[in-house]
């Protein structure tokens, strides 16, 4: 195997043209090689691993990769929430579909390589949902999330405002009346805007800001 930034660890067979589509320069190999081979050379590991979930022994396939630098991203065939935490707890730093669109692997491959992780859309926004729920607080609350908001447009903001409440995409782009296209562009200009990189740190972000300010003194 040549040196590559992307390693895709797969079972026999079981290949999707996307990945290339998305990293162009990756290797892929089967999983039997490195769970019963030597391992990679120095030479030979990835910046960011890929790992099929369902093959054999692909926990501990997981622990090496990152035990040899890798930011791994567990992939699966039907992904669900058991395996999910399997792949997390065993080093993971994202969990996506197997054959997702490329552009979707591009945006799990920039998250986890900048200090974070990319999960599932569903945990996200119920992660959202719980830590939106400190948002609706006192009249000091509302005025300390409005500041935080100004820099943005009126539309950006409705759009960060639905988002932080939890709603998906698709359900901001019903409820706003416009295109998910669209929700898309103001998202990702309120997201430069605030200084953050997803709704996650979008909602931590208001959650800071409604805080009460603690007196050090």
């Amino acid at each position: 195997m040549t040196n590559s930034t992307h390693l895709f660890v797969t079972d026999p067979g079981f290949h999707t043209s996307r990945w290339q589509v998305a990293f162009p320069e990756a290797a892929v190999v089967e999983s039997k090689a490195l769970v019963d081979g030597p391992g990679l050379e120095q030479s030979d590991r990835p910046t960011v691993a890929w790992v099929l979930t369902g093959t054999d022994r692909w926990e501990r396939l997981i622990e090496r990769l990152v035990d040899q630098d890798a930011r791994v991203i567990a992939m699966s065939r039907q992904p669900d929430m058991n395996e999910f935490r399997t792949a997390l707890g065993h080093g993971a730093r994202g969990y996506v579909h197997a054959v997702s669109p490329a552009a979707l692997l591009q945006q799990a491959a920039d998250a986890v390589l900048s200090g974070g992780m990319w999960l599932p859309a569903e945990v996200v926004n119920a992660v959202v949902r719980v830590l939106s729920t400190t948002l609706d607080g006192p009249e000091n609350v509302t005025r300390a999330v409005d500041a935080l908001l100004d820099s943005l447009t009126e539309r950006e903001r409705a759009v960060a405002e639905a988002v932080a409440a939890g709603l998906s995409n698709k359900e901001v782009a019903r409820r706003l009346e416009i295109t998910e296209r669209t929700v898309k562009a103001h998202l990702s200009s309120a997201f430069r805007k605030l200084g953050v990189r997803d709704r996650m740190q979008l909602v931590v972000r208001l959650r800071m800001a409604a805080e009460p300010k603690r007196d050090v003194s």
